[in-house]
């Protein structure tokens, strides 16, 4: 239920841990795929301050589909 504004306020070195739990929450791996904690870093994080500089209020967990883009 973390907001976007929460996320942005947080310390940067806690923001790629949310950021992996946002890119894999209600992701079903088959195969052996996973999400790499090193993708998430540069990628996952950046597209979610860039959501959330747009739309504060949302919450991170409805961000999930726009960052998996």
């Amino acid at each position: 239920n973390m907001t976007c504004q929460e996320f942005m306020d947080m310390n940067p070195k806690s923001m790629t841990p949310v950021a992996f739990w946002v890119v894999n929450r209600n992701t079903d791996f088959s195969g052996g795929d996973y999400v790499d904690w090193h993708e998430v870093e540069p990628v996952s994080v950046p597209k979610m301050l860039q959501e959330c500089h747009k739309n504060p209020a949302a919450k991170l967990g409805d961000l999930s589909a726009v960052i998996k883009k």
